[in-house]
């Protein structure tokens, strides 16, 4: 990698920008990879370019990094061409029913990826894993006779982050047949939080934030309904970026369960910054971590108020706080309160499949996670202030 880079910067000297992060281009390619045309709802294609201004004004990406987002932006649009041809050919996909789904939400770093895994040992839930994430066509079987390439492919993918980040897994361990968040079908609409881990784009963020992104959660909702399609049940979800957004979602999906995570912001904003500093450091050669504690400390409260705020503004949406300590502490217990206060019921067996799991997945089975907040230019008392709601 840093061999690819130093070649990047070499060409850089006398003039040449070897990889060129093009918006015409990547259609362009995407359209002759899948020799497809219909890209759906256009609406998409705003965001796109947003996106592909910010990288390329503001992020400073390496060669690598513009080898890996080019490489990822066009695997984006040939799903969502995919996507568009598949639900043309079935329309009766958008029959099929999503009710009651179960949504956890929170900021980043609260134990939203150890509830979710948690939850998803009830054998009831259905729930978005990575290889159908990064390849939603053709819709995935339950009952397929064998095993999906989709599966390898996703293995290599996280392999390579191991590779190139090795402390990654003790903040977020990948692996293709995992639960994982729903982000990444946000990605085919080009309006997600995600980017903002890999690279500094501001300008991007703000357009975000002038977005209600009601499209967009149709679009996914649409999505679920595709991966639904020959594999039922009643879905489990996950995304800390809902918590923005909590008024769109409620609209999309009225009879949603939500569950908020609850965790010290003096925790959580070094935290996000460390996985932060770890991604984008596979994305460009320049990180400054006080950069990072600044930027991530205005995201983090920014997506706590807006959620506080709707929930401050409709009391009568039903939504389970679930506190971190809680949830380390006893988590079999907060399943319990989270299921009654859902109404809902879990059996003998379920619950002993989830102490079987917290018993193969201690808490530093991947290693532990070590950040301050002093890594990035904050205190205690600034990041104190940037909550005041709390």
């Amino acid at each position: 990698m840093d061999w690819i880079n130093w070649g990047g910067r070499r060409l850089q000297t006398i003039g040449i920008q070897s990889v060129q992060l093009n918006e015409e281009a990547l259609l362009a390619t995407a359209q002759k990879q899948t020799q497809l045309t219909d890209w759906g709802d256009d609406s998409f294609r705003v965001g796109f370019k947003v996106l592909i201004t910010a990288l390329n004004a503001e992020a400073d990406l390496s060669l690598v990094g513009r080898l890996f987002l080019w490489a990822d932006l066009g695997r984006l649009l040939i799903n969502r061409l995919q996507i568009q041809a598949t639900l043309k050919r079935h329309p009766e996909i958008l029959e099929v029913p999503i009710r009651r789904p179960l949504v956890i939400t929170g900021l980043p770093r609260t134990g939203t990826t150890f509830l979710h895994r948690l939850l998803a040992q009830d054998s009831r839930f259905r729930w978005l894993r990575l290889w159908e994430l990064l390849q939603p066509c053709p819709p995935p079987e339950q009952n397929a006779s064998d095993p999906d390439p989709r599966i390898q492919a996703a293995e290599k993918m996280a392999r390579q982050y191991q590779a190139l980040s090795p402390v990654f897994s003790t903040t977020h361990h990948l692996q293709a047949q995992l639960p994982e968040e729903g982000n990444q079908l946000f990605e085919h609409a080009f309006s997600t939080l995600l980017y903002e881990l890999r690279a500094h784009v501001p300008s991007y963020r703000d357009w975000l934030r002038t977005q209600t992104l009601r499209s967009q959660y149709h679009y996914y909702r649409q999505q679920l309904q595709l991966l639904s399609w020959h594999w039922p049940g009643r879905w489990l979800l996950k995304a800390p970026a809902h918590l923005t957004y909590l008024e769109s979602l409620t609209q999309v999906f009225p009879d949603a369960c939500i569950i908020q995570t609850h965790r010290d912001p003096c925790s959580v904003v070094p935290s996000i910054c460390s996985l932060a500093t770890l991604v984008r450091n596979i994305y460009t050669e320049q990180v400054d971590r006080s950069a990072i504690g600044k930027y991530w400390l205005e995201a983090l409260s920014y997506g706590y108020e807006k959620g506080h705020q709707y929930r401050r503004q409709t009391p009568s949406t039903l939504i389970c706080d679930v506190n971190y300590p809680d949830l380390i502490q006893d988590p079999i217990q907060t399943v319990h309160r989270i299921y009654n206060f859902f109404n809902d019921s879990l059996d003998s067996s379920t619950e002993q499949n989830m102490v079987n799991w917290l018993d193969a997945n201690p808490q530093t089975k991947h290693g532990v996670h070590r950040y301050s907040i002093e890594q990035f230019g904050l205190t205690e008392t600034e990041i104190r202030q940037a909550f005041p709601f709390l």
